[in-house]
């Protein structure tokens, strides 16, 4: 059982320090109370000349009897060092700096961690956390240094890299150790330059402090809402808006088009999936319907689902009763799991009703969507509320489904739900969660401190570097990096960089979505990719094998238009060759969706979905695995020149192997497609440029009644972030 802790006892103290406060006074513990007066006491009495009070101080510490060994040889050989520094002492500053030297931090230099090698217990944090003053000591080495702008190119990079290392890797004991490194070995260099020796007194010299100098703590009214400076509220609401009609006031009030109903958003993430996926599946439990054998049961179903990268994966969730569940897991559920394994588990009416909901989910959850899928969505929803009311009793009901029927207005007036449901908005407060506080709550300025120095490092570098010279830097990096490929190596690389260069800047995100679903628009693979996925990280390169290159060769003299491009089995003439060698990729990022090759992989980000022409004229989605993923250089003679950019040689690829389709139509309703466990025969169709990738996939393994081995497709919204 945890100790129970007795109340801090605080007194209004009025020493000079919390004179500056708003209210005149602040309430401090009784701890820090007596060590302000003590120290208006110190600098009253004490007025004669700095000498004569330090030697006054000293003899009087000499004229206390001393009991023991030890402390006297202590005593001792604190006088001397005392009398020492004061033999070496010229003014009054200095001894000044003295006194001051051990006297506590303020808050601004223990935001980012303790100075030196200070160990600190429970009553010295409890004294800083409450002692909350605005006055800043210097340290003395440290005041002293110039600003970065002043300082020169090698410097300057000291310090950004120190500052940036230490706070991201380093904890505050070994960034002392690790500054006290580099003063040395700048000492066996005979560079002048050091390091400031504590952790704030680099982040100051680094500008750091520049970031969050703006932050101040303030204090919300728990009726109002109204906001008030630091602890100034007032002991009970004098809001005349509340007091007369009971509503809490907000700014936005003040907004003539403001309509509190309307502009309300509702979230998707808590409203769909941890709110009503959630009660669902408590209600079934609690019917009956789903008991201990039959969740063993749905965990076996689906202990080889194969996820793309950004779902999350239950595990062993489902035998156990879904326990500890979140957000991306129902979501999950929603969208993969439970079209897969409700449906020999519920009764048909029952799925059917879920499924509606789970349609619903599809719609809305796409990164972008029309209003053909608002208004699909918002039946679906419509549907399954209905089938509530007449499945279940009336207790399952709650103003959450009732909330269901708003999401369709708010995406009209909002969009799609990417722009604000609260999945980011929950990460960035695991963020916050995680920075540490010695297990101390509440202090929300000490919290948007540290967030805003970790989010606005990259912006920060950024702006300081820009005003330098790129060929200023060279010198830096080059002593970080090797070369070791040779010219031929080399020579490729800079013909990729240019390509890519060229690729990045000519990118249309409009005719990259048209692509995937317009089989009429003619893609060749050596269209612009988006941003995101260059620079590629291609591996060196290698022969294509026979069979595989047969396919390649083939899918050039289908997109070309010109059977007479030739391949290594062929003559070599004025025809355009196409040679064997090729660079994989181990994934490609297409505007936030990562893709990968099968080969040496879990699978994840293989299993994908694209457009075909059948040969009755019909375009049919078809699923396939990718094998791996490659980039291959083929310019055709101009003679054959049909595509958009033909300057442009590189060709970006998927080697895919695609499933054989069935007629089997029985799991349609769940928008679930049933596929052959085995592939077609490989041809030029299983070259497919990067540009072609429609949806991903999920996939399941599965088993009919007559033991058959098939495969369970659910196709899923892919990421759309640019």
């Amino acid at each position: 059982m945890a100790p129970i802790r007795k109340p801090t006892v605080r007194k209004e103290c009025q020493c000079s320090i919390c004179k500056s406060k708003t209210l005149g006074f602040d309430r401090v513990s009784v701890k820090t109370f007596k060590r302000h007066q003590e120290k208006d006491n110190h600098d009253i009495t004490h007025v004669q000349t700095p000498h004569e009070d330090t030697c006054d101080t000293i003899s009087s510490a000499v004229s206390e009897p001393v009991n023991q060994e030890e402390d006297s040889f202590e005593f001792e050989q604190e006088d001397v060092e005392m009398n020492s520094e004061l033999r070496n002492l010229n003014d009054t500053n200095d001894i000044l700096d003295i006194r001051t030297r051990n006297q506590p931090f303020s808050e601004t230099d223990c935001v980012f961690g303790p100075e030196d090698n200070v160990q600190y217990t429970s009553d010295t944090y409890e004294e800083k956390y409450e002692d909350e003053s605005d006055v800043e000591m210097d340290n003395d080495e440290d005041s002293s240094l110039e600003s970065i702008s002043e300082l020169n190119l090698i410097h300057r990079f000291i310090v950004i890299s120190v500052a940036l290392f230490v706070s991201l890797y380093v904890v505050d004991e070994g960034a002392v150790i690790l500054i006290a490194i580099i003063n040395k070995i700048l000492q066996f260099l005979f560079d002048p330059f050091r390091l400031p020796v504590s952790v704030a007194g680099l982040k100051r010299l680094a500008g750091f402090e520049a970031l969050t100098s703006g932050v101040k703590k303030y204090v919300a009214c728990s009726e109002c809402h109204a906001i008030y400076d630091n602890e100034a509220a007032p002991l009970c609401c004098t809001s005349p808006n509340f007091i007369a009609h009971g509503v809490r006031w907000s700014e936005l009030h003040r907004l003539q088009y403001f309509d509190i109903v309307r502009c309300t958003i509702i979230d998707p993430m808590h409203n769909l999936f941890l709110g009503t996926a959630k009660r669902m599946l408590e209600r079934w439990v609690a019917d009956g319907l789903i008991d201990d054998k039959k969740l063993v049961a749905m965990q076996k179903a689906v202990e080889k689902v194969v996820l793309p990268p950004d779902y999350t994966s239950l595990g062993t969730k489902i035998a156990k009763g879904f326990p500890y569940m979140k957000a991306d897991e129902w979501k999950s559920w929603c969208l993969v799991y439970s079209p897969v394994v409700l449906r020999d588990v519920l009764p048909l009416p029952e799925f059917k009703n879920w499924i509606e909901f789970v349609n619903a989910c599809r719609y809305f959850t796409k990164p972008s969507v029309s209003e053909e899928d608002i208004e699909k969505g918002h039946k679906c929803l419509e549907e399954f509320c209905k089938g509530c009311e007449t499945l279940y009793d009336l207790d399952l009901l709650s103003p959450n489904m009732h909330l269901h029927l708003h999401l369709r207005q708010t995406m009209i007036d909002f969009g799609p739900v990417y722009g604000y449901w609260l999945f980011s908005f929950e990460r960035y407060n695991s963020v916050l969660k995680n920075i540490k506080t010695n297990r101390r709550n509440g202090f929300e300025s000490t919290f948007m401190r540290q967030f805003i120095e970790e989010s606005w490092k990259g912006d920060f570098v950024r702006r300081l570097l820009k005003p330098m010279h790129a060929l200023a830097c060279f010198e830096i990096f080059d002593k970080f990096t090797t070369n070791n490929n040779n010219t031929n190596t080399n020579t490729n690389t800079n013909t990729n960089t240019n390509t890519n260069t060229y690729l990045s800047h000519s990118f249309s995100i409009s005719e990259y979505l048209e692509a995937s679903q317009n089989l009429s628009m003619i893609i060749c693979g050596n269209e612009p990719l988006p941003p995101s996925a260059l620079p590629l990280k291609t591996r060196p390169l290698s022969f294509m094998p026979k069979h595989e290159y047969d396919c390649l060769v083939g899918y050039y003299q289908a997109a070309y238009k010109n059977p007479q491009i030739s391949g290594c089995k062929d003559v070599i003439d004025d025809s355009p060759f196409v040679n064997d060698w090729i660079e994989m990729v181990k994934s490609v990022d297409l505007l936030g969706q990562s893709y990968k090759g099968c080969i040496g992989t879990n699978g994840r980000g293989s299993y994908i979905q694209a457009y075909f022409t059948e040969r009755t004229g019909l375009e049919h989605a078809y699923v396939g695995e990718i094998q791996y993923l490659f980039v291959h250089n083929f310019r055709p003679t101009v003679s054959s020149l049909t595509y958009r950019n033909p300057h442009s040689s590189q060709h970006v690829f998927a080697f895919v192997k695609w499933f054989k389709s069935t007629s089997d139509k029985t799991r349609e309703l769940e928008g679930v497609e049933l596929l052959q466990d085995e592939f077609y025969k490989q041809d030029f169709q299983s070259i497919l440029p990067v540009h072609r990738i429609l949806l991903t996939v999920a996939i399941v393994d599965y088993k009919t009644t007559k033991n058959v081995n098939k495969k369970l497709a659910i196709p899923l919204p892919k990421k759309i972030y640019y």
